[in-house]
């Protein structure tokens, strides 16, 4: 009797089995894959032209969690995807890290880089510790251009330093990061001695100064930043200091002044910050020297002259307070509120160039 059940049971399912098979209107119920969401970030990375240096990417609301790394291709260039498995847009605010390690080398871009001379190749081992960044913004378009050099560096560092200080500030909201990256251009200006009140760092070209043909010669604010970004090159060492050491410690001394006059434009300098500030200043002479000399080796070169902002021998961190003190954003004043930050990337893989 079981025999009989189970042959009638057996024969049912293979005449239902035929029949589907033989429909020609079954489609079989196939979920449609998932495709995540992507987010493109490319740029380059100027100091001259770092080659193989890793990039990092971050949600500007955690810098401790590494979204995605790459390095950069021998131009200097790079292409990091972050992606969202859940498909939503990916949105907000991001910084880009780049960092030089023992593969690294870069491009000399000022008159001279210690020993080595503009144009030739400076080795990882001046480079190691040298970091650099930037910060951008997604709109949901799927790509972004995130340009690394000293002065989105500098910028950043400010910006960063007062989005800490007021939880009111929205950095994922457009127009306050717009509102704070024009503020802290104003005030990296004027660290630097030049006007750049109408002027955002980070919209700026800023190129590699060892390729005379490429530094401009109709836009003097831009030719001006290039050649201060290139004569950061070549600033002096000490006995046993690399590259990275100076050029960190600069950067050091300008967070320390800024961050001191932002947080209060008319109060007294401690006397970490007129240390700061006397670093600060041997290092302008340097700059002012180096773009002088830069804007007429390239004209040579070129056959037309370079037009440059005048750059200062000495900064006088009134001058900076007086920018600082320019508008409320960048002095405590509040922007939009909420969270901070970009929502929806979490990871992917990147390219060199």
């Amino acid at each position: 009797m079981h025999k009989i059940i189970g042959s009638t049971i057996a024969a049912a399912i293979a005449l239902t089995l035929t029949a589907c098979i033989d429909d020609k209107d079954y489609v079989a119920d196939v979920p449609a894959p998932t495709i995540p969401s992507e987010l493109a970030v490319s740029g380059s990375g100027i100091k001259g032209t770092l080659a193989n240096a890793l990039v990092e990417v971050f949600d500007s609301s955690n810098l401790n969690a590494v979204l995605a790394t790459t390095q950069t291709d021998a131009n200097g260039d790079y292409t990091i995807t972050l992606t969202d498995a859940t498909r939503a847009a990916i949105t907000g605010t991001f910084v880009v890290r780049l960092s030089a390690d023992e593969d690294t080398t870069m491009i000399c871009d000022a008159t001279a880089c210690g020993d080595v001379a503009r144009g030739g190749i400076v080795p990882a081992s001046e480079l190691v510790g040298l970091e650099l960044s930037t910060i951008s913004y997604a709109d949901g378009s799927g790509t972004i251009s995130a340009e690394i050099n000293a002065l989105t560096t500098l910028a950043t560092d400010t910006l960063l330093a007062v989005a800490a200080s007021n939880a009111d500030l929205d950095l994922s909201d457009l127009a306050t990061l717009t509102e704070l990256q024009e503020d802290a251009s104003r005030v990296i200006g004027a660290t630097l001695g030049i006007d750049l009140s109408e002027t955002n760092i980070f919209d700026v070209t800023i190129v590699d100064a060892s390729v005379s043909a490429d530094v401009s010669t109709t836009d003097s604010i831009a030719a001006t930043l290039t050649l201060i970004n290139a004569a950061l090159s070549g600033l002096d060492t000490d006995a046993g200091e690399t590259f990275a050491d100076a050029f960190e410690e600069y950067v050091e001394a300008v967070s320390v002044v800024t961050t001191a006059i932002v947080a209060d434009p008319s109060a007294e300098l401690s006397a970490e910050t007129l240390a700061a500030m006397d670093a600060i200043n041997i290092v302008q002479a340097e700059i002012s020297q180096e773009v002088t000399d830069l804007a007429t080796d390239i004209g040579m070169d070129t056959g037309t002259p370079v037009v440059v902002e005048e750059v200062p021998t000495e900064i006088d961190p009134g001058d900076i307070a007086a920018e600082a003190d320019e508008d409320d954003d960048i002095t405590g004043g509040t922007g939009g509120t909420g969270g901070t930050g970009g929502t929806g990337g979490t990871g992917g893989g990147g390219t060199g160039g």
